[in-house]
């Protein structure tokens, strides 16, 4: 009699070890830990392989499975460190972005392989003492893409809730926009009345994400904000489609170190900011300084940004950059 064959019948403990062991090596390979095939790429491709031989019943169960979390792998969710900083002018998604005045630091970065994976979103955040100053989002496209989907973007200009809206003359190739709108922020959540500014900032793929960074090193965001929106929608020179840039700059009406904001918050919209000096001298600052901006954002859209620093009339925008 072998030692193994000892052992089994002397140690019934050992025996129920051993099925445990067989039993859950089978249940990782057929349900497998997402953490785990990330890791282990070698790992992905045998369960992946395995889980094509069962039968009906287990890909049924695979596929309401993946119905609660679809194509999750396929969305990119990536968090610089904050310690760096950008001042100035940075590369973004093959164009030139200039900054506000102030100095910016990375907060996200977001791309969707499932809808959209040609449009890189990218957020960066400005700060005064813990409190937020400054939330800058931008988007543009890596590839081109249809007309009909940058639907959204340019209906933004078109609500009339915004407090400006402006664009240059169209030629047939391009359209171009910008415009100021009230922003509240209710519980950490972007609320507006201009709905395609609202799809944006209402989104659950990168705003909450980013939101959550933010409070969880102790940042705070004021109750209001302004939107200094600018959008550039062009055919593409490489083929069928357009190519689209979209630069939604939030600042802070508060003053430095403060959420306290002035005027009530009935003041921040197009039909109350006239009975509140102070919110109507800010958005009248906020709406000429976006005028002055637009052109150098147009600039960055063709990568033709001066390699001189930008004006200071140009960079300063109404809320406190330090």
């Amino acid at each position: 009699m072998s030692a193994f064959t000892r052992l089994w019948q002397r140690a019934p403990v050992w025996r129920v070890a051993l099925f445990t062991a067989g039993a859950c090596s089978v249940f990782s390979v057929m349900f497998p830990a997402p953490w785990l095939t990330s890791r282990l790429p070698a790992y992905a491709k045998l369960t992946s392989k395995i889980s094509h031989m069962l039968p009906s019943g287990a890909s049924s169960a695979d596929s309401s499975e993946d119905a609660l979390r679809p194509d999750e792998d396929r969305r990119t969710v990536s968090a610089p460190p904050m310690d760096a900083q950008f001042e100035g002018t940075l590369s973004f998604a093959g164009r030139q972005l200039p900054l506000p005045a102030g100095k910016w630091h990375p907060l996200l970065n977001y791309q969707d392989d499932v809808a959209h994976g040609e449009i890189l979103t990218s957020l960066y955040v400005r700060s005064e003492q813990g409190i937020v100053t400054g939330l800058l989002v931008a988007q543009a496209t890596t590839q081109s893409l249809p007309i009909t989907d940058t639907q959204l973007v340019q209906d933004e200009c078109h609500s009339n809730f915004n407090f400006m809206s402006e664009a240059l003359p169209q030629d047939g190739t391009h359209t171009e926009c910008w415009m100021t709108s009230p922003i509240r922020v209710v519980n950490n959540v972007f609320l507006t009345s201009n709905p395609a500014l609202q799809a944006l900032l209402g989104s659950p793929m990168f705003i909450p994400p980013a939101v959550q960074r933010l409070t969880g090193m102790g940042f705070d965001l004021p109750p209001v904000l302004v939107d200094a929106g600018w959008n550039r929608i062009e055919k593409s020179k490489s083929g069928p489609g357009v190519d689209f840039m979209s630069v939604h700059m939030l600042t802070s009406p508060a003053e430095a170190g403060s959420k306290t904001v002035p005027g009530a918050p009935e003041n921040w919209s197009r039909a109350g900011m006239s009975d509140s000096t102070a919110v109507s001298d800010f958005v009248r600052r906020t709406n000429a300084w976006l005028r002055g901006w637009s052109p150098y954002l147009r600039q960055g859209f063709d990568s033709k940004l001066p390699d001189t620093a930008l004006p200071t009339t140009v960079s300063a925008d109404p809320a406190f950059h330090g």
